[in-house]
């Protein structure tokens, strides 16, 4: 089946969820999905940018109920997602997206950004997988897409926290799809993607424009891939990192940490 067909087929008419809407990648997925007149439900704290984006795309045939959340607040994403499955009728997909990221090396150590990034990227990202399966369970079918991070790797030097945080979202994800075979579970790891997340990082290795890996994703959600790295270089760089003995890693890592300061 040729791409666009397949896209059509799995995408047109579909409800869609998506967090951190605002900005970034979920700011890309939704461009990318609009034209196959998708119902929208776009999350986000800064409802102003969901307002701006959804008037660009008000010709594009889709619909949009937006809700200002902080996915930090389970109450409030739990009532947001009542409510938008209220609206649609259904829930057929849900784009775990929020993110934030920081330096959490010994130096740099924030325990306000570290806690952000525990409450938004695996808390947060948790209390939306599971308001959403509360709804997609009883239903028989639906996709939770997780957006976790090649920095899932390893423990990478100045981000353990990070990579913890994407880490554990990838196994939560993986968990509930073995317990949960009747609901379609996609773990994306990208690469550098030039959004606000990494714009202060000078090596963005392999950086790819929002655009390019959104039709990326939303490619590899429409074929049910299990899990899904991207760009190739990335792919390849982040099996053969997971392959090396913990105890050469550390070696490498220090080495690292100690040309990029």
């Amino acid at each position: 089946m040729r791409q666009e067909q397949l896209l059509q087929k799995y995408w047109r008419g579909k409800s869609v969820l998506i967090t951190g809407a605002s900005s970034g990648l979920g700011w890309a997925i939704t461009e990318a999905l609009a034209p196959y007149g998708v119902h929208f439900g776009l999350l986000s704290r800064r409802e102003d940018k969901m307002r701006e984006l959804t008037e660009k795309l008000r010709d594009s045939g889709s619909s949009f109920w937006l809700r200002a959340c902080d996915v930090r607040d389970r109450q409030a994403v739990e009532q947001a997602v009542r409510d938008f499955h209220a609206e649609a009728g259904r829930l057929d997909v849900a784009w775990i997206n929020s993110g934030v990221g920081s330096d959490s090396s010994y130096r740099k150590w924030d325990w306000e950004q570290v806690e952000a990034m525990l409450d938004t990227n695996l808390k947060g990202a948790i209390y939306t997988t599971r308001a959403c399966v509360e709804h997609m369970a009883p239903q028989g079918h639906g996709a939770i897409v997780g957006v976790a991070s090649a920095a899932s790797m390893r423990g990478l030097p100045r981000h353990g926290i990070y990579s913890l945080t994407k880490i554990g979202l990838a196994y939560f994800l993986e968990s509930l799809a073995a317990e949960l075979p009747q609901i379609q579970v996609t773990i994306i790891h990208p690469g550098y993607v030039d959004t606000p997340i990494n714009a202060g990082n000078p090596y963005r290795y392999w950086l790819m424009q929002p655009e390019r890996a959104a039709q990326l994703m939303i490619t590899a959600v429409a074929k049910r891939k299990p899990v899904y790295i991207f760009p190739w270089q990335m792919r390849l760089l982040y099996h053969l990192v997971r392959l090396v003995p913990s105890g050469l890693y550390r070696k490498l890592g220090a080495k690292m940490f100690k040309g990029n300061r």
